[in-house]
């Protein structure tokens, strides 16, 4: 069994993973327990996740040792996992920059739409940009609140993964 510190949009929790065989895991996340296998170990794995009777699928992509995409009904999330040992559970403290403000692209793609404006206010999870990556509209949404410093992309730009997409003070 691991213990995991998962931070997303600021918000920090402990996950616990526990092996069931080769590709099946239990995580116990807050108060709520899932399963999950892997389908398809890849550079983009496919997995089911199971809570209760429900199941769903979802995508994961490794961008470094501690950062994960994962896409879950269309939606992407990006996540800091960080193995922790039990002595070491205090809120985790951002290591990838989520406390600037700067904004990157979370894979390659096309932007197809900008949705905020210089000097706009903005909160944690107000939607930024639209990147389109392998057919599919990705979400940006702001990791921090503030006001957009400036805007680094036009619509119809062809981005490359962390490419700054924007920033906000």
């Amino acid at each position: 069994m691991r213990k995991y510190r998962v931070q997303s949009n600021e918000v920090a929790y402990t996950a616990t993973v526990e092996s069931q065989d080769k590709q099946k895991y239990q995580v116990k996340l807050m108060h709520d327990t899932v399963e999950c296998v892997c389908d398809r170990l890849e550079e983009i794995s496919t997995w089911t996740v199971k809570r209760d009777c429900v199941r769903t699928h979802a995508r994961t992509r490794i961008l470094s040792p501690n950062r994960v995409d994962i896409w879950i009904g269309g939606l992407s999330f990006l996540f800091n996992v960080t193995p922790i040992d039990k002595q070491d559970l205090e809120p985790m403290k951002s290591s990838s920059g989520l406390k600037s403000g700067d904004v990157h692209a979370i894979m390659p793609g096309r932007i197809t739409s900008i949705l905020v404006r210089p000097d706009e206010e903005v909160s944690v999870g107000t939607p930024l940009i639209i990147l389109e990556a392998m057919k599919m509209q990705n979400e940006i949404v702001s990791h921090r609140a503030g006001r957009v410093a400036s805007i680094n992309v036009e619509e119809g730009d062809t981005v490359g993964k962390d490419d700054l997409l924007l920033q906000i003070r």
